[in-house]
């Protein structure tokens, strides 16, 4: 643990003890003794934080006893919760848990007096004597009262509804259906201005039907309740389901015998849902769950859920679990715990293919404890060629919720497991601007883009209950950048590569593989390929390159890697294709007074090539075309190719150990002033994809032509 996070832990010791004896706004804030911890001069006069004065010899105490490690004595040391300054901090005063009582002095009782006391002051001091409570009587049923306006008729004795007529509710008519107080349902409809009108009929029946689910317009598809001359009455039925859907017809005539035999008219159809009138709630961790009997014919149940300050529960944003119809309760896993919610529930039902809805409920509370946790977190890294990202997964907690921080270094060392306050969460470098699920809260998984110009990210959980949060174990990743522009310089007898160095590595490698295997060649013992070279930045840097030896034409994969907690981290691939060299050799020898040239390959050679033998007064030939050209003639086997010499020097079959053609050279060409020189060259533009040709000389002696008179005309045996 670090000094700093050392002395903090202290510090709040020491003010969880002292808040027992002092209010909190006599004590120093948690930013205040975090500024303290980090420097102790804020201890001493002339301090930025006045609190941190008042009680300055203290924490001076308290800072000294944990560098010391005796940490334990703090709630030991009366002088540790005296103020340093004479302002005077009044303690907070304890709360008297029991009352004071006065008692009278011991009176010497006689047995006479306890004869002679009076009874009432007997009865006081003995015991009461136990009495069984007698029965109280049975009420016996009141009368229901009998409604003058209703009638007795039966459906039967109602003219049936004519079936080809398109049924509409009376314009202007309205029906209402409202609960009374004792659990029955009142229903009250009226009737337009121009029905008022009577001197068409005498008599006028209401005929009122329901059922628990919904019914075609018609009298008798449903269930005959009523029949009333009024307009109101009272079902006093409990319902069974849901809903009950009422229709109040209208029949008329000279009588009310007449009456039944009239068309019927739909005066309204209404129906009362029942609201949900208990919601049983329980806390399961973080997760709320109510519960409520289920009813038939419930289509769902909206839920709604705030905080128990808010004022209009029904609000449309606090409404929760919208995706499922809650028909007999709900789960509910609040966003900050610590707090006290309330809930409101209402039913809604399909009638006619149109949701209706009931009354809200009654608003039902609870509380939801708070509780720290430590949250682990799964990361998956995933790349697509171009970008890098990490899938982070975790099992939400079941109080507050889990923050994901993205930062390019490790949190404070000592941080990991240890509660702080939120708003100290910077201090310790995590930052507002690296919380990276602060878009997503409440999910149990998240999304962490890797920046492009980052080499190494840490991602850190916080678990986060109110102000309280508590950090968890970091995951971190490395990498290094990409070789930069690597060119492959082709020496005689080997190859020198430049670069780039890339971002943050240690060391670059270099992998050979078949031509065409460059993209599944690599460093790795099970992955093709073979390691050729490797080399460290400061050697790069003093040889201003990488040598190489490669055997052949093939591809070329540099790999930058770094060494990171013990594990080597390779980078991405630079790959290049090397075309290869050939190489050429050639000699001259003497035989019967003639002068002949003799070309080798490394290996065996059967394409058409072809060479230049240059000749330059007084220095070696530079390029193709530098000086005379020397004519020749090709011999095979013992067989002259022709009889003329000519320029140019063509072959088809060039052997590393021997040779099946040479070529005579021209003697008048040999007649050049002294101090001549010979050089061959490689005569050929060089195609992209096919090996370089070199050629190397032979013995710079040999090449002197001066040399090769002397010899021919005797003077060299």
């Amino acid at each position: 643990m670090s000094i700093e996070l050392q002395i903090l832990g202290a510090f709040e010791t020491w003010r969880g003890i002292a808040r027992e004896i002092y209010p909190d706004e006599a004590l120093p804030t948690g930013e205040e003794l975090v500024a303290a911890a980090r420097d102790h001069t804020e201890l001493d006069a002339g301090g930025s934080y006045p609190a941190l004065q008042v009680w300055a010899e203290a924490l001076k105490h308290v800072r000294a006893l944990a560098l010391t490690e005796n940490t334990e004595v703090i709630p030991d040391i009366e002088e540790l919760y005296r103020p340093t300054l004479t302002e005077e901090v009044e303690p907070v005063t304890p709360v008297e848990t029991e009352p004071e009582y006065e008692y009278a002095e011991f009176e010497d009782i006689t047995p006479e007096d306890i004869v002679d006391s009076a009874p009432g002051r007997h009865a006081a001091r003995g015991p009461e004597p136990e009495f069984e409570p007698e029965p109280e009587p049975i009420p016996e049923p009141q009368p229901v009262p009998v409604d003058p306006d209703l009638r007795p008729y039966e459906a039967h004795e109602f003219r049936m509804l004519d079936g080809f007529r398109d049924i509409e509710e009376m314009p202007g008519a309205d029906l209402r259906v409202l609960p009374t107080g004792d659990g029955a349902l009142e229903l009250e409809w009226s009737l337009p201005g121009w029905a008022q009108n009577t001197a068409s009929f005498e008599s006028r029946l209401f005929r009122i039907v329901s059922d628990e689910e919904e019914f075609d317009k018609d009298p008798d598809a449903g269930e005959l309740r009523a029949v009333t001359v009024a307009q109101r009455w009272v079902d006093h039925e409990p319902l069974t389901t849901a809903y009950r859907l009422y229709q109040v017809w209208m029949y008329e005539g000279t009588s009310e015998t007449s009456a039944l035999r009239g068309e019927p008219t739909l005066v309204g159809e209404q129906a009362y849902i029942r609201p949900i009138d208990n919601i049983e709630l329980s806390v399961a961790g973080s997760v709320v769950k109510g519960q409520w009997a289920p009813e038939d014919h419930t289509h769902r149940v909206a839920v709604f859920a705030a905080k128990a300050s808010e004022r209009r529960t029904t609000s449309r944003r606090n409404e929760i679990a919208v995706d499922t119809q809650n028909l007999q309760g709900f789960r509910y896993t609040p966003q900050y715990k610590g707090e006290e919610y309330k809930f409101v529930a209402q039913r809604y039902v399909r009638i006619h293919g149109a949701q209706l809805s009931s009354a809200p409920s009654e608003e039902f509370t609870i509380y939801v404890n708070a509780e720290v946790v430590d949250v682990p977190i799964q990361v998956a890294e995933s790349s697509d060629g171009f970008e890098t990202r990490f899938n982070v997964n975790w099992e939400n907690p079941d109080s507050g919720e889990v923050w994901i921080y993205r930062t390019q270094e490790a949190p404070v060392d000592g941080l990991q497991d240890r509660v702080v306050e939120v708003d100290q969460l910077e201090s310790f470098g995590l930052a507002q601007r690296d919380w990276a699920n602060d878009l997503e809260r409440g999910m149990s998984s998240c999304s962490v883009d890797w920046p492009e110009d980052w080499y190494s990210v840490f991602i850190t959980p916080v678990s986060v209950v109110g102000n309280q949060a508590k950090v968890g174990r970091s995951h971190s990743r490395v990498r290094v950048g990409e070789v930069g522009n690597p060119t492959l310089h082709e020496r005689v007898n080997n190859q020198f590569l430049t670069f780039g160095w890339p971002e943050e590595a240690h060391e670059v490698t270099a992998v050979y593989g078949e031509p065409g295997t460059g993209h599944q060649i690599s460093p790795r013992p099970e992955d093709p390929g073979s390691n050729i070279a490797s080399i460290h930045r400061q050697a790069y840097e003093q040889d201003g390159g990488m040598r190489l030896h490669l055997p052949a034409a093939g591809d070329v994969a540099l790999f930058p890697s770094r060494v990171y907690e013990g594990r080597q981290i390779w980078g991405d691939p630079e790959v290049l294709h090397y075309d290869g060299l050939r190489q050429f050799g050639y000699e001259f020898t003497a035989q019967d007074g003639r002068l002949f040239l003799i070309i080798h390959s490394d290996r065996e050679d059967h394409t058409h090539r072809q060479f230049t033998l240059r000749l330059q007064q007084g220095r070696l030939p530079l390029e193709p075309n530098d000086g005379l050209e020397v004519k020749a003639r090709r011999i095979v086997g013992n067989m002259q190719d022709g009889s003329d010499f000519l320029p140019g020097i063509n072959s088809s079959a060039l052997y590393p150990d021997r040779y099946e053609e040479f070529w005579e050279l021209n003697p008048a060409d040999l007649q050049n002033p002294p101090g001549a020189y010979f050089r061959l060259f490689v005569r050929e533009d060089h195609r992209a994809g096919t090996p370089v040709s070199a050629l190397l000389d032979p013995n710079p002696a040999t090449l002197f032509v001066d040399e090769w008179h002397r010899y021919l005309s005797g003077g060299a045996q």
